[in-house]
This record gives C-alpha cells, structure tokens and sequence, in this order.
C-alpha cells in the first residue's frame, strides 16, 4: 500500500470512526468535533483531505466521567463504540485491535493548563491484505470557552448526529491559528519559530466563497466566536495591526 492508498485508507476509515463515535450516547455530551472533516461536512464539499479527527472537551465534560480519569474514559468508550459499531456490518469487515489514549503533551501539564488527548487506534481491515494498517488518530484539545454561534447539530450521513463547531466558530478559529503563528504570540508563550498556517487561510478563502464578506450577520457570528476563541488561548487581538506585523500581543 503506497502513501496515497494509505491516505485514501485513512480517510475512508475515519469516515466510519466518526460514525460509530457519534452513534455513543456516553460519548455525545463529552466532546464537540472540529477541524477540517467537520469543515467539509459543513460546506458540502471536499476540497481538502483530512487524514484524522479533531475534537474539543466540551464545556462541563467532568459531569459525565470519573473525576481525573478521561483518558481512561475515552479508552474505553471509543473501543466500545467501534467495536458495537463494526459488529452490526454484514459481512463484518473491520476489527479493533488496540486503542491508546494518551494525554497531550505526553510529559506532565501543558505550561498553560490547555492538555488535551491523543488517541490512537488501530483497525484490521480483512479486505486489505498488508501486514502493517496505518494507525488512525484523534485529537482531543481542551475546553475552550463557545458563545452562542459556537456549536450546533450535524448530521452525518449514516444518519447519527454529533455537536460540531459551525462555520461561524470555524472561520473565528481559523483566524486564531493565523494569529498564532506570528512572532509576538510565539515570544509571549515562549515557543519556538512557527511557519503560518497556509491552510487556515485557504480554509478561510473556502468559507468566504459560501459566506461572502458582505455578510455581516455571517462575519460578526464569527467575529464574536473569535474572539473568544483567543481568549482561550491568551491571543489579544487589538484589531488590523494584529494580523499586519503581530506585534500588539
């Protein structure tokens, strides 16, 4: 299996991860889903290949799971939730091997108390012959804080539906990510040389096609959702001169 075939792999197989993870009512209230997958749902389109799963913690995500223990929750809920779903095939075509949730950086706290989860997953596919399947992975980022145009319903297409981000929120993340990357947020946080996220802003142009500028009540939804998305990571936004020279952190 070549590197396109891989991806391919992937993709398909996420495509059902996703599914089998919204089919789980313990999971639903426990986590929000994001990134580019969600991006292609939303749009209706597929401009952009994504090669795994990006969620958030939902807001108040320790009602519903043991105290300090979500990475074992997740564990278990995920390898439960696949291995239900993958059962009700006819024929069965996929098997869990292993799922390992680890926490995200893997050494002690974030410095800035953002840890999240990694999972990673492997699944035996009996109609590919190849020794080695590629893993597939979720990421699973912490809370962050979500205004009102933040999260609604998505319907997938087996019919389950998942709380996801909304273009609103997306686009107000995606504008994040940019600001992230510049030089006065790297020194202020204390991290090494960024490159910019080229694909945030494509992402943002993919949007912008469907939702034109002119839109306000679109734009000012995901200024607002923006802005609190910021807010989450310690980005101070001061206006244009921010995204011109980032500086003014």
């Amino acid at each position: 299996m070549n590197k396109q075939d891989q991806n391919r792999w992937k993709c398909d197989v996420l495509t059902l991860v996703l599914e089998a993870l919204a089919s789980s009512e313990r999971l639903k209230p426990i986590l929000v889903y994001k990134g580019a997958r969600i991006l292609n749902l939303r749009l209706g389109t597929l401009s952009r290949q994504s090669l795994d799963i990006d969620s958030n913690l939902n807001v108040g995500y320790e009602l519903y799971c043991p105290e300090g223990k979500i990475g074992e929750f997740l564990e278990v809920e995920f390898f439960t939730a696949l291995k239900k779903f993958f059962s009700k095939q006819k024929p069965v075509r996929y098997k869990v091997k292993n799922i390992r949730v680890k926490k995200n950086p893997p050494k002690g706290q974030h410095p800035f108390g953002w840890s999240g989860f990694k999972a990673k997953i492997n699944i035996f596919d009996s109609k590919v012959v190849i020794r080695n399947f590629p893993r597939v992975e979720i990421d699973i980022a912490s809370p962050e804080k979500l205004g009102l145009n933040a999260v609604s319903d998505l319907k997938l297409s087996d019919g389950c539906v998942v709380s996801a981000y909304t273009l609103e929120r997306i686009a107000g993340e995606k504008l994040r990510a940019f600001l992230s990357s510049l030089p006065g947020y790297l020194t202020k946080i204390g991290r090494r040389t960024d490159i910019v996220r080229v694909k945030d802003l494509y992402d943002l142009s993919r949007i912008s096609k469907q939702y034109a500028v002119k839109d306000s009540g679109f734009w000012q939804g995901a200024a607002s959702e923006f802005q609190l998305a910021c807010e989450s990571r310690f980005i101070d936004c001061l206006g244009m001169e921010t995204f011109s020279d980032g500086s003014a952190f």
